[in-house]
């Protein structure tokens, strides 16, 4: 009974943490990775230190952190202007209908490599490149049980968003990073050596 009292607390209280640390926008990358981090131990059922795990991985991953949320929003925003380029050209031939498939195709391809990249970042040490790529091949060797963990992860927001606004301070965040940790975590396991994953 204490410890599911403990680990609803540190549930909580990372969820805080991370909102608290989001509110400068330039901590945010940092402190999503510090949460993740949290939610990969839980997960794992990893001994946890909350704040010496959350701020030391804010440290630890900030540059890292705050690359991958700027390259995030580089292809986002290179997409969205393709997508308004091809509405306002108003083509509704084979190759606009085309063009328009391959542009939700790579940016549904984004979010579930996303959801390698934040899990992968906080246990192991690659760099940017390295992550990216190891993450785009989880997402192609299991492309459905990936589908399903980016939509299991957007239901607490879904939810959230019908509840009041003190739920969201208080678990959406931590319960998105804890389906998206365990959602991927059997894959990573399964697929990435444990001598490239120096931290967990």
């Amino acid at each position: 009974m204490r410890e599911q009292a403990e680990k609803w607390a540190n549930f909580v209280l990372a969820n805080l943490l991370w909102s608290l640390c989001a509110i400068p926008i330039i901590t945010l990358p940092a402190a999503t990775a510090g949460l993740f981090a949290v939610a990969s131990s839980q997960v794992r059922g990893k001994p946890l230190s909350l704040f010496e795990e959350f701020f030391g991985t804010m440290r630890r991953l900030w540059l890292k952190a705050s690359a991958i949320v700027v390259l995030d929003l580089l292809v986002a925003g290179l997409l969205v202007t393709n997508l308004l380029i091809f509405q306002l050209m108003g083509t509704l031939d084979v190759m606009g209908f085309l063009a328009r498939s391959v542009s939700l195709f790579v940016g549904l391809a984004l979010l579930l490599t996303n959801l390698y990249v934040w899990s992968l970042m906080v246990i192991s040490d690659m760099p940017v490149g390295q992550l990216i790529e190891t993450s785009y091949k989880l997402v192609f060797a299991h492309p459905l049980q990936s589908c399903a963990v980016l939509v299991a992860a957007t239901l607490p927001v879904v939810i959230s968003l019908l509840l009041p606004r003190g739920v969201f301070l208080l678990v959406t965040a931590s319960a998105c990073a804890f389906i998206i940790s365990r959602g991927t975590w059997p894959i990573i396991e399964r697929h990435v050596p444990d001598s490239a994953l120096p931290y967990l």
